[in-house]
């Protein structure tokens, strides 16, 4: 019986762990150049840390539009043109980052997971540069999905939901 139990439970453990990884739903931008369109910013959402707790996957969208789902030890990367705009994490609660794109610049945002009361909750936390780069090492990019599951939407929330 005890066999059979620790069987299960581990099939069960990889996979919750083996299902949670990264994907976006946006083009993912050439890691080799700094921004692929000089005339757009680059960001990135970097989600390092993968305790028990942290296996599940947040999604993240910006002006209330998807761009995928972040996993332990993954990051979602894209571009945008220069302006305002809000990235918005979104798990047992809700978190917001706002920033202002300018042309050429990258952006780092690090989500940080924190154990919830039903589920994992995740905070989102803007970098500097130097910092950005050194968390993004410790992370793998997304796998890129052609679109978001039938039927998800993301709607805009709140500023005052921060």
């Amino acid at each position: 019986m005890r066999k059979g139990f620790s069987i299960f439970a581990a099939i069960c453990l990889a996979f919750i762990t083996g299902c949670a990884s990264s994907r976006q739903f946006v083009p993912l931008p050439d890691q080799g150049k700094r921004v692929d369109d000089p005339s757009k910013g680059r960001i990135y959402v970097m989600r390092p840390a993968s305790g028990f707790w942290e296996n599940g996957t947040m999604n993240i969208s910006e002006d209330g539009k998807f761009i995928g789902r972040t996993g332990p030890r993954g990051f979602i990367c894209w571009e945008r043109r220069p302006g305002a705009t809000i990235v918005t994490g979104k798990a047992e609660g809700i978190s917001q980052a706002p920033l202002t794109i300018e042309p050429g610049g990258v952006y780092f945002i690090f989500e940080h997971v924190r154990m919830g009361f039903l589920m994992a909750r995740n905070e989102l936390e803007v970098l500097d540069e130097q910092r950005g780069k050194e968390v993004l090492k410790h992370c793998h990019p997304a796998k890129i999905a052609p679109a978001p599951p039938s039927g998800f939407s993301v709607s805009k929330e709140p500023e005052h939901s921060r």
